[in-house]
């Protein structure tokens, strides 16, 4: 069974943790896992402050990179960043992102 939770209003890490899949030289299984469900599924809650026993409250950094090459590519974005990913969000979706 998967665990729901609402992340909409979670922020993006600024930048990529020290253990996130999607560096130069990451995990290649885990960075395939994570980029299977944030395509077709959800974004992806960064895991890193999990490892030290702290509380998840941000969104991955190198999943949601991957998510807004995709997206614009498919044409759903103007551009690949951030700020267009929550104006297009609002549009759609409408209310705060």
């Amino acid at each position: 069974m998967t665990r729901k939770k609402n992340i909409q209003s979670w922020p993006v890490m600024q930048e990529q943790c020290a253990s996130c899949p999607f560096r130069e030289g990451g995990d290649m299984q885990l960075r395939k896992n994570v980029l299977a469900r944030t395509l077709l599924q959800a974004s992806q809650i960064c895991h890193h402050p999990k490892l030290y026993g702290k509380k998840e409250t941000h969104l991955c950094r190198g999943a949601r990179d991957e998510q807004l090459v995709l997206l614009h590519r498919l044409g759903l974005l103007a551009e690949p960043t951030d700020e267009c990913f929550r104006e297009t969000s609002t549009q759609i979706l409408g209310g705060e992102r």
